[in-house]
C-alpha cells in the first residue's frame, strides 16, 4: 500500500466480533463484498465511511469508557 498505515487494536465482546465475522461471511456470500477481504479492511472501509459521514448508521450517541 502506498499509504502510511497504522496499527489499531480493540477490545470487543467476543459475541459481537462473532456477530461480525458471520455479517462479513454472509455479505461475501452474496457478492456484497470481495471473498478475500480481511475482517481488518472491512473495518478500515467502514472507519473510512464514518470518518467521511457516508456511514447507513445514524447513531450520534458517544461511548463512553471506563478511561
Amino acid at each position: 500500500m502506498s499509504e502510511d498505515m497504522k496499527t489499531v487494536s480493540i477490545y470487543a465482546p467476543e459475541d459481537l466480533v462473532e456477530d461480525f465475522d458471520d455479517k462479513v461471511w454472509e455479505m461475501k456470500a452474496n457478492g456484497e463484498i470481495d471473498r478475500d477481504a480481511s475482517r481488518s479492511e472491512v473495518v478500515r472501509h467502514l472507519m473510512g465511511e464514518w470518518a467521511e459521514g457516508n456511514s447507513k448508521s445514524s447513531s450520534t450517541r458517544v461511548v463512553q469508557t471506563a478511561d
